[in-house]
Formats: C-alpha cells, structure tokens, sequence
C-alpha cells in the first residue's frame, strides 16, 4: 500500500520566527518573580513547620529536600530568565 504524500499544513520557519510567541523583558521579569517569589513562600512556610515542629519525620524530610534543592533551583530559574547580555553581543 502506497501514501500519498500530503503538504505540510504550517510552515515551520515562520511558526518560530514568530514574535507573538515571545516575552519581552517586562513579562519575563514578572514571571521570574512570580516563581521566585512562590519558591520563597513555599520554603519559608516549611521552614517555620520545621521550626515548629522539629520531631517529624516527613517534614523533617521534606526540609532537607529545600535546603539541598532550593538553592540550585532558583539559580537555575534565575540564570534562565536573566541570561548573559556578553553572548548577545
């Protein structure tokens, strides 16, 4: 059995050169602070838990889990949103 071959239905290379599609730098700063600002509640709120109440396994866990991952998280989030000026030059 033999297809038939069929026309592509988007044109790829004006799909991406699209600005639509794009953030300018007022929208990618509030994204940025809307997660970081959300990562900062969430750690905060377990911390104070932890705090609180010390002798909880999960929670104790959970604890351990930000204060390994929350640091490498947010420069990740950071250097994604705010990248290096120098490459585009």
């Amino acid at each position: 059995m033999r297809v038939k071959r069929q026309e592509k239905l988007v044109n790829v290379s004006e799909l991406y050169c699209d600005t639509s599609a794009t953030f300018d730098e007022m929208e990618r700063l509030r994204l940025a602070r809307q997660v970081l600002g959300g990562l900062f509640v969430i750690c905060v709120g377990v911390f104070a838990a932890h705090a609180y109440w010390d002798d909880n396994q999960p929670l104790r866990q959970v604890f351990e889990l930000l204060r390994i991952g929350a640091l490498p998280l947010v420069t990740l989030v950071v250097s994604f949103y705010f990248p290096n000026g120098a490459a585009d030059r």
